[in-house]
C-alpha cells in the first residue's frame, strides 16, 4: 500500500519537480548592513539588541557600545568589519543550503508568509548543514508543529551539543501549520528562548532528530562571548587582545567530531579573520 502519511507524504511531494526547489524557509533575525549602515546607527542598534536580550542575558544597554570604543582603539579592523567578515562567512554557507530560501525577520513582521513547510530561526553569523533538508526529511511528520536537531558548539574547540537541551540559537524548526496556526505564534519562535518555551508546552507536537545539523558560531566578536570573557576580567585593549589570543591559538588545534566535520571549513574562515587582528597569519 501506498504510504501518504507522514515522511511518506514528504518523499512523494519532493520528488515532484514543482515542489523539489524550497522545502526550507531560513530566517535569519536581526542583521544590519555592517559595512553601509553610520556608524551611530549600528551603535543604536546594538543599544536596542542588549534591551531586546537583557531578560534572558542579563545584559546592559551599553555592554557591546562599550567593547566597541575599545575594540577599535585596540585593532586594525573596526568591529563592525569584524562583524561584516562573520556575516560574509555565514552568507557562503546559507547559499550552500540546498531546497531552501532566506529571508530577513522583517519579512514575517509584514506577515509575508512563503510557501515553504519548515521555518529555521538563524543569526547572522551561524551555520547550517548544505544537506539540511535531506538530513531532516526521514524525521518529519505533517502533524508535528516542530523539531529540534543537534547544535555544533564552535568556540576554540568544536563541541556537540546535548539534543535534550532543547533550542539553541538555530537548531530548531517549526512548521508554517503552526506559525499560521494562532496569532502570536510567529514571535514565539522568532528568539530561541521563547521558542525553548513553547517547544516544552504539552499541547506542543515535537520530534527531536538526533543528527547535528546546525552550528553557533561563538567567535571572539559574539556578544556572549565577549561576555563570557569579561565576566572575570576588566574591559581594556590588553584583556581583548589576550581573548582573541587566546581563541586562535586553541582553535588552532581544534578537532572536529565526525558529526561536525562539515563546519571544519568555516572554522578555518573564522579563526583566519581573528588571526589576522594579532598578526597570527600575515595580513594579505
Amino acid at each position: 500500500m501506498a504510504n501518504f502519511t507522514g515522511a511518506g507524504l514528504w518523499r512523494r511531494l519532493t520528488a515532484l519537480p514543482l515542489l523539489r526547489a524550497r522545502q526550507l524557509r531560513i530566517v535569519v533575525r536581526q542583521s544590519p548592513d555592517w559595512r553601509n549602515t553610520t556608524y551611530q546607527d549600528l551603535i543604536e542598534d546594538s543599544r536596542a539588541f542588549c534591551r531586546m536580550i537583557a531578560k534572558p542575558v542579563a545584559i546592559p544597554e551599553n555592554f557591546i557600545s562599550d567593547v566597541i570604543a575599545v575594540w577599535d582603539r585596540t585593532f586594525a579592523m573596526p568591529f563592525f568589519h569584524v562583524r561584516a567578515a562573520m556575516k560574509d562567512i555565514a552568507q557562503e554557507n546559507l547559499s550552500a543550503v540546498k531546497l531552501a530560501a532566506i529571508t530577513p525577520i522583517a519579512s514575517l513582521h509584514a506577515g509575508d508568509m512563503a510557501a515553504e513547510p519548515l521555518y529555521l530561526f538563524i543569526d547572522d553569523d551561524d551555520w547550517l548543514h548544505p544537506d539540511i533538508v535531506a538530513e531532516l526529511r526521514p524525521f518529519l511528520k505533517d502533524e508535528n508543529d516542530g523539531y529540534i536537531f543537534g547544535n555544533v558548539l564552535c568556540v576554540s574547540n568544536i563541541q556537540l551539543r546535548r539534543i535534550e537541551d532543547g533550542c539553541y540559537t538555530n537548531n530548531y524548526a517549526v512548521s508554517r501549520r503552526f506559525m499560521q496556526a494562532q496569532s502570536g505564534n510567529v514571535d514565539r519562535v522568532i528568539q530561541h528562548w521563547a521558542a525553548n518555551e513553547a517547544f516544552h508546552r504539552p499541547e506542543f507536537r515535537l520530534t527531536q532528530v538526533p543528527l547535528y545539523v546546525s552550528a553557533t558560531n561563538k567567535h571572539p566578536a559574539s556578544t556572549m562571548k565577549l561576555k563570557d570573557g569579561l565576566e572575570e576580567h576588566e574591559l581594556s585593549a590588553n584583556t581583548l587582545r589576550r581573548l582573541i589570543e587566546k581563541f586562535v591559538d586553541e582553535s588552532a588545534d581544534a578537532i572536529a567530531p565526525p558529526e561536525a566535520e562539515w563546519v571544519v571549513p568555516y572554522t578555518r574562515k573564522v579563526r583566519k579573520v581573528f588571526a589576522t587582528l594579532v598578526r597570527r597569519v600575515p595580513i594579505i
